[in-house]
């Protein structure tokens, strides 16, 4: 293996434990904060870095069983562990959704006063700090190794920082005028928001466990590349896959008669790269048949 792909594993690794380190150090902090505030902003907080935790465990995860090579018993590599862990993460991120919504009819029915703004406000500004510094270290590894699971974590951080200062917004109305109810619509509002973030979660584990195809663009931009070999007469019985990720595409490819095997081969290993370079992470395989 070479220098710099040892060095892409490395920062991979590395982006994933600092992902971890993040959300177990938030979740710490605003734990606290919301003993000592009483805002239920502070707690909707909470619920999404408890997500945020398990989501960067996932993608740890992924990570390490994405570095390890297909064996014996995995001819097509371990990818779908991801998946299996993606039904897990939206049925805990459903069940936060619905903790946080009775949490929010207790403080509806039972109004608490906000107390410690100005506690509250330093944690989220600190949660915010903490999430761009994670943020920038990502593109940096996204950059040099273009892992997709790592570019997944950074957009999921990156929607964080919205959250935050959506946060920070609740706690003033709340404490400065007033308007308990403004920290209680805003909790209702992540729950919701928490709920649609399951479903989708939960639908696309799903629709890698069922082996589903891969989308239009990407086929078609197969069927353009294919076209694009004079040697190549039609392809045919395409089928795509995606495992977590890894992509798996193969068909058959009728080749031009009077071809010799080496230049068969020759034609079919060319297509096989560029359709990989072309598509990041996928393994291609084409059987190769005479013109009929």
């Amino acid at each position: 293996m070479s220098k710099g792909n040892l060095k892409n594993e490395s920062l991979m690794r590395l982006a994933s434990y600092f992902s971890v380190a993040t959300a177990l150090l938030l979740i710490g902090v605003k734990l606290i904060s919301f003993f000592y505030t009483n805002s239920l902003a502070i707690l909707s907080s909470l619920m999404d870095s408890g997500l945020d935790l398990l989501a960067s465990v996932v993608n740890l995860i992924a990570v390490r069983q994405s570095l390890i090579p297909a064996d014996k018993d995995h001819r097509f590599g371990h990818g779908k562990a991801e998946a299996l862990g993606g039904l897990t993460q939206g049925f805990i991120i459903g069940g936060s959704a619905l903790f946080l919504l009775y949490e929010t009819w207790g403080h509806i029915r039972n109004p608490q006063p906000l107390e410690r703004l100005d506690l509250g406000l330093g944690v989220m500004a600190f949660s915010i700090l903490m999430t761009f510094i994670l943020i920038s270290f990502q593109r940096f590894v996204i950059r040099k190794t273009h892992s997709v699971s790592i570019h997944a974590d950074s957009a999921h951080y990156t929607g964080d920082i919205l959250m935050n200062v959506g946060v920070i917004t609740a706690m003033i109305f709340s404490y400065t005028l007033g308007l308990t109810w403004v920290d209680s619509v805003f909790a209702v509002g992540v729950a919701v928001y928490l709920l649609l973030t399951a479903g989708s979660v939960i639908l696309k584990a799903s629709q890698i466990l069922m082996d589903r195809e891969l989308s239009k663009e990407e086929r078609d931009q197969i069927k353009k590349l294919a076209r694009s070999h004079t040697e190549i007469m039609c392809i045919h019985d395409l089928r795509t896959r995606n495992a977590g990720l890894r992509k798996f595409i193969q068909f058959n490819a009728h080749m031009k008669e009077g071809l010799s095997l080496e230049e068969t081969h020759a034609v079919c290993s060319l297509l096989e790269k560029e359709i990989n370079q072309a598509i990041p992470n996928s393994e291609t395989f084409i059987h190769q048949e005479p013109s009929a």
